[in-house]
């Protein structure tokens, strides 16, 4: 049940909060659980033609930020991490480690934490991280709400399946259902 809940969630977070820009700062994992810690990994990529010398992450409500690393210096205020240093020449990548913690009532589904990255001269650039928060142990429970929504989204499969195998059929053009 966990599995199917974590795929579902998956697609959804593709689907739903992936987009071209969040390419410039790249997560692993983009999946986070309910209840506990994690590592974040963001990969930072600098396309401008002057040196990046700082990166500001700042979470959403029901995520904390535990502890950052790094090779920059980093001060964590509350909900953001800023952190400093560097700098990151231009056309270069960059990784930053940030730890969270997940509260327990953190809903299930898509957020976005805010990244900036900051250039000399108060200069930034704004980015969304998609990410996908998923149940934790203590929801492993399969809830009447959660087994109806694997039961519809397993449905919705077959549908398309059956679709797809009709439209195929129907192109081969040498035999039909109504045929045989």
């Amino acid at each position: 049940m966990r599995l199917a809940l974590v795929i579902l969630f998956g697609l959804a977070s593709l689907f739903a909060v992936a987009s071209p820009v969040a390419a410039h700062i790249g997560v692993t994992p983009g999946l986070l659980v309910v209840g506990d810690t994690q590592t974040l990994r963001l990969s930072v990529h600098n396309d401008l033609d002057r040196p990046m010398t700082g990166l500001k992450v700042t979470v959403p409500d029901g995520v904390r930020i535990i502890r950052t690393g790094g090779e920059w210096q980093a001060v964590v205020e509350n909900r953001t991490a800023t952190w400093s240093g560097g700098p990151l020449a231009p056309n270069t990548d960059g990784t930053f480690e940030l730890g969270v913690a997940l509260e327990a009532s953190t809903p299930v589904g898509p957020i976005q934490l805010q990244a900036e990255q900051l250039y000399p001269g108060g200069g930034s650039l704004p980015w969304p991280i998609p990410v996908t928060v998923i149940p934790g142990s203590a929801t492993d429970e399969a809830s009447p709400t959660a087994s109806y929504v694997v039961a519809l989204t397993l449905i919705g499969l077959l549908v398309l399946a059956s679709i797809v195998a009709l439209a195929w059929l129907k192109r081969r053009g040498g035999s039909s259902l109504q045929e045989e």
